[in-house]
């Protein structure tokens, strides 16, 4: 294990002494990533008023990580935001033991089998989150994983922590009895790698409402030459009341079923997301990257009650510096983002022209 032992704070060597202290031919990894946003931004309300900032910020998914294996193939990972204005610091926490050559049992907090794909949006709305990507997160788990001989790929099935999501107002409590279920593969076939997954979540509130969720999806990517392309697509109902990573969009925000006043469900929500990335990978004399081309779209309709769409399309150029500055990417960006009311006809823009720097350790 090498590191400066002039960066490590002295919460991370205690961390990395208990790691350590006591285990025979065990490895152990410390890193972390810093991601620094520079761009300006141009607001437009419903009424057409326009507002831009200049926005210099340090991102929120900047983070710590360790890793430890052991010769027994048991491995432990730890990430935390270096935030500390978050909520929510800790971002995975998990042991994994890899039983044998096909077997796998994982116990956690990570993401789940269900719609495991992302686009290249890194400044706002990171990984298209509430503009197309139907990522459920990292919820609480316990996974099994079944690999496929020759690395064809994986098969994947999840418990998950049940008790997340948008709760009905005035509806009583909630009581989730079982586990939320995500089924998950991915597969190798020609010259492509495919994800279909699902999942599927059951809740009761008081006076009998039994409440469902589910979703299904379909990734896909390859690579030809030059030439990258990745999408995903997913389906489903009741997205918001269940754990999925939605928010910050007006179609994300809005994307659990309708209750009135008095606890009543009146209409469940249909859910579909899904996005688009194409790119072209390049290697400079000093500079080895990819330029990717990017569109999402999420929507959340409920009946006649509401028709909430979110867009997004744009351009992320992630460059980085192998020969002359190993770990240093920088990632120009430029994207528009749209909340449109399809009932009224209202929307709202959000347009962002700026870059990212990143340091990787």
């Amino acid at each position: 294990m090498n590191f400066n032992r002039n960066c490590v704070t002295p919460v991370a060597a205690g961390i990395l002494l208990a790691m350590t202290s006591g285990v025979a031919h065990a490895k152990s990894t410390i890193g972390g990533i810093v991601f620094t946003n520079y761009y300006i931004q141009q607001l437009e309300n419903a009424s057409g008023n326009k507002v831009t900032n200049s926005v210099l910020d340090v991102a929120n998914n900047s983070r710590f990580r360790i890793r430890w294996d052991n010769e027994d193939s048991v491995s432990m990972y730890i990430e935390m935001s270096l935030r500390d204005e978050d909520k929510d610091t800790l971002r995975h926490a998990y042991g994994k033991w890899d039983i044998s050559e096909t077997h796998q049992l994982l116990v956690g907090q990570t993401s789940t089998p269900f719609a495991p794909l992302n686009p290249n949006v890194a400044m706002v709305n990171n990984s298209g989150q509430g503009y197309g990507s139907v990522s459920p997160s990292r919820p609480s788990q316990i996974r099994y994983t079944y690999k496929f001989l020759n690395k064809q790929g994986a098969l994947a099935v999840a418990l998950v922590d049940p008790n997340k999501g948008e709760k009905a107002a005035g509806a009583g409590s909630r009581e989730s009895k079982m586990p939320r279920l995500d089924i998950g593969m991915a597969y190798k076939t020609f010259n492509w790698q495919v994800f279909p997954s699902v999942f599927v979540h059951s809740q009761d509130y008081d006076g009998g409402d039994d409440l469902a969720s589910y979703g299904y999806s379909l990734g896909a990517k390859t690579a030809k030459g030059a030439f990258t392309f990745a999408a995903e697509i997913g389906g489903g109902r009741n997205w918001g009341n269940t754990r999925m990573s939605l928010s910050g969009s007006d179609a994300g925000n809005n994307a659990g079923a309708i209750y009135d006043a008095g606890g009543n469900r009146i209409e469940d929500n249909d859910n579909l997301g899904y996005w688009l990335d194409a790119g072209y990978r390049f290697t400079g004399e000093n500079t080895k990257g990819s330029v990717h081309f990017v569109y999402g779209s999420l929507q959340s309709e409920a009946g006649g009650l509401r028709d909430l769409e979110s867009t997004m399309v744009g351009i992320s150029a992630p460059i980085d510096l192998p020969w002359i500055a190993r770990g240093f990417r920088i990632r120009p960006e430029i994207f528009r983002f749209e909340d449109k009311d399809n009932l009224t006809g209202s929307e709202r823009t959000n347009t962002i022209v700026g870059v990212q720097l990143q340091y990787t350790f």
